[in-house]
């Protein structure tokens, strides 16, 4: 049933391919825009059901994937199944390293129990109410009072998949995210495809990506699977825009970049704002150039506003949705430090190595520098140069900034533009010792050195990508999890330990942050998404509450106090995870010990 569900999932896709895709280009190119379109469409379609007040039901689903069947069956016929035969070595060594690094991303997911982090906990409740609600929800009752306006790619991509594998959807996530993970070395290879026009750089940029930067395999640390259907979708989305200012360019290449730009738009702001980046980019590197046949120079360009602007009304009554609800701040600042010392703060610049890192990244960010420099001087690949020292600019720590968007989100992403670039010097300067030595298959070996090279040096930090600060669910979470799903009301309500997180969030520190997504059971942070309504004293209870769960220490006073304001019934307690230990709640009276495994302890509140 798993595999039915993946490739049930890539059907929309093959659909678009068997009457629009090109029959003589790169098959690895074909099966990563399969994946992009299929994405794009899934999400899209969400957004449509969402609009009309609709449901997705077994039998709609069952009729949609018979007539994608019928659609794709009528396309291979009329257009046939053609791949350049000289290819098919080549893909047959692509799709096996496809396949390695998919096993490569299970392999570094094996100790997962949960997904991991503090996101992971609100992407699961979301999944689980758009199964309950079949569909995209108004908001996220009855668990949680907060209007829904999320970026939903994942989501509804992931709760497609779940209906279909019957997976839980915990571990629907963690396969699902880490094949979708896998997958972005597919779109960054597209995009090298495009910039490039040859497969050698290309490739071993996707190998990079894939096998020696941190990034994006520590996405799986901080459970950031809402970008990585971005960063899937975004290097298709800029490769289909180079390509439509290309001589010939396919006549379906237009509707293809509006269905990309609505899959990235849907599904993370963030991967969206780079998306508009580069096309600004694009559009005043074209035209400048050709300012002397401004009149051609626009006939030729038209058709990239056009698919953004297609993608744009696609996206556009969900974007309204966020408009209206989201209270976050934008603008473009200049973060300067008062003192000016304080450029050079230690903390500042160790923070944006540790997400760059580590020192084979760091080695890789170097000679991706030189790259860029060279393409600069050569005025070469302009548009993607531009955009490449942009996202580095933004990166820093000082300078300028684009609210709501930090630093360190531009920094997480750095590692697209550096593999590129380090595949592109690589393949340069391979060409020029084959011309030097009359070598011909110099350069060739020179690509697989960089890449053995950097693939050993990082080897030892990938096994264990996972840091064990974020793992908040251990076994005996677990069990205890289960316990709570099978022996406890539904409408049990559970002080749990809590910490500090963001903007004034608190979080919980182990399984009991997994309480409300995992069992449906209400606890005292239920899970960080609070943070999004836009109801300011449903805020502001909840953060007082998280903020006063975080400094007691036992059943004194002020816990029994915000027990009573909370209405609260039950305790969840790990040791050695927060403030509140078992020992704290000893002859406690009130309190009745109704479960413990090794570490977990639960407690119910005597009536």
């Amino acid at each position: 049933m798993t595999l039915l569900a993946f490739l049930a999932l890539l059907l929309p896709g093959f659909a678009w391919w068997a009457w629009l895709g090109r029959r003589g280009q790169d098959p690895i190119i074909s099966l990563a825009q399969i994946l992009g379109i299929s994405l794009a469409v899934i999400t899209v379609l969400a957004e449509v059901v969402f609009l009309f007040n609709g449901r997705f039901t077994s039998p709609s689903i069952g009729m949609l994937l018979s007539a994608l069947l019928v659609i794709s069956s009528l396309g291979l016929m009329k257009k046939g199944l053609r791949f350049p035969n000289k290819n098919h070595l080549l893909t047959s060594i692509g799709l096996a390293l496809f396949s390695g690094v998919i096993a490569w991303r299970l392999f570094q997911a094996r100790e997962l129990l949960l997904p991991s982090w503090v996101d992971s906990q609100h992407h699961y409740l979301i999944i689980k109410v758009i199964l309950e609600n079949g569909g995209l929800p108004a908001d996220l009752s009855p668990y949680l009072p907060v209007p829904f306006f999320y970026h939903y790619g994942f989501h509804a991509v992931t709760a497609f998949f779940t209906g279909l594998s019957g997976l839980p959807i915990g571990g629907s996530m963690l396969l699902l995210g880490q094949v979708l993970n896998a997958a972005i070395g597919l779109s960054i290879y597209a995009l090298g495809r495009a910039l490039w026009r040859d497969w050698r750089p290309a490739a071993l940029a996707a190998l990079l990506a894939s096998f020696a930067t941190r990034m994006p395999a520590y996405y799986l640390s901080w459970g950031r699977y809402t970008l990585i259907i971005g960063l899937i979708l975004l290097p298709l989305a800029m490769a289909k825009a180079l390509e439509l200012l290309r001589e010939s360019p396919p006549k379906s290449g237009v509707f293809t970049l509006g269905l990309l730009t609505a899959g990235v738009l849907l599904s993370h702001y963030f991967a969206a704002l780079l998306l508009a980046i580069f096309l600004v980019v694009l559009a005043l590197v074209y035209l400048i150039r050709r300012w002397n046949v401004p009149l051609s120079a626009i006939l030729v360009f038209y058709r990239v506003p056009l698919g953004a602007l297609l993608g744009l009304l696609l996206a556009g009554p969900w974007l309204l949705r966020l408009a209206a609800y989201s209270k976050a701040s934008r603008g473009i600042e200049m973060v300067i430090p008062q003192a000016f010392e304080a450029i050079f703060e230690i903390s500042r610049w160790e923070y944006l190595g540790s997400l760059v890192g580590p020192a084979s990244n760091i080695a890789l960010l170097t000679l991706a520098g030189v790259g860029l420099l060279w393409a600069i001087i050569r005025q070469t690949t302009l548009t993607f140069s531009a955009w490449s020292l942009l996202l580095g600019v933004l990166s820093l720590p000082i300078g300028l900034t684009l609210r709501p968007f930090r630093p360190d989100h531009f920094a997480i992403v750095l590692f697209l533009p550096i593999v590129l670039w380090v595949g592109w010097l690589s393949w340069q300067v391979g060409n020029l010792l084959k011309m030097m030595f009359n070598k011909p298959w110099l350069a060739e070996l020179l690509l697989l050195t960089v890449l053995l090279a950097f693939t050993a040096w990082s080897f030892p930090l990938s096994l264990n990508i996972v840091n064990p600060v974020t793992t908040l669910v251990s076994e005996d979470d677990l069990e205890a999890l289960n316990w709570i799903n099978e022996n406890t009301p539904e409408d049990a309500r559970f002080f749990i330990n809590t910490t500090y997180w963001l903007n004034n969030v608190y979080r919980g520190v182990d399984g009991g942050g997994w309480l409300l997504p995992y069992t449906g059971r209400w606890a005292l942070v239920p899970t960080v998404f609070y943070g999004f309504s836009p109801d300011q004293a449903y805020r502001q209870q909840l953060q007082d509450w998280g903020e006063r769960a975080s400094q007691i220490t036992t059943c004194s006073e002020d816990f029994w106090t915000l027990v009573a304001e909370a209405e609260l019934n039950w305790v969840y307690i790990r040791e050695g995870s927060g403030n509140i230990q078992p020992s704290g709640l000893e002859d406690c009276p009130g309190l009745s010990h109704i479960y413990a495994n090794d570490t977990v302890w639960l407690y119910k509140m005597q009536d």
